[in-house]
């Protein structure tokens, strides 16, 4: 299932990005950092350092996309507790690469599934910016 993610992922080009509405760039980057995780887990009981590391990397990158996406004008409190859980989740995997740690990468995707399904709740005539914002 995760191996899925991935795939699709990696499907999108760079025009159809531009396509997609802020929301929809979003739940890509979380959909992607979900099946980089599962691949990743594997990675570490297979014993494939370099992919494992290869992963991380990119997951912690994705982290940052996430925080450079807040908006602290519009979003307030939330956008500040966002900006610690994404920092948590880069430390969280940072650890994991250095001890190769099953258990915090699993603590990582449950914060982010987490997340997702509170990004996934926004109502649907919410999820694309207003002209004056």
């Amino acid at each position: 299932m995760a191996h899925i993610s991935v795939k699709k992922y990696s499907q999108v080009s760079v025009s159809n990005i531009n396509e997609m509405t802020p929301y929809e760039q979003i739940n890509l980057i979380f959909s992607n950092i979900i099946g980089r995780l599962a691949a990743t887990k594997g990675f570490i009981e297979r014993k494939e350092l370099s992919k494992k590391g290869e992963n991380i990397s990119s997951c912690i990158l994705l982290f940052g996309a996430l925080q450079d996406a807040l908006n602290f004008d519009h979003g307030g409190d939330i956008s500040g507790n966002l900006l610690s859980l994404y920092d948590f989740c880069q430390r969280r995997l940072t650890e994991a690469n250095i001890n190769n740690d099953i258990d915090a990468v699993d603590d990582v995707i449950r914060i982010v599934k987490e997340i997702k399904e509170g990004w996934d709740s926004i109502p649907a005539d919410e999820r694309t910016p207003k002209a004056d914002q």
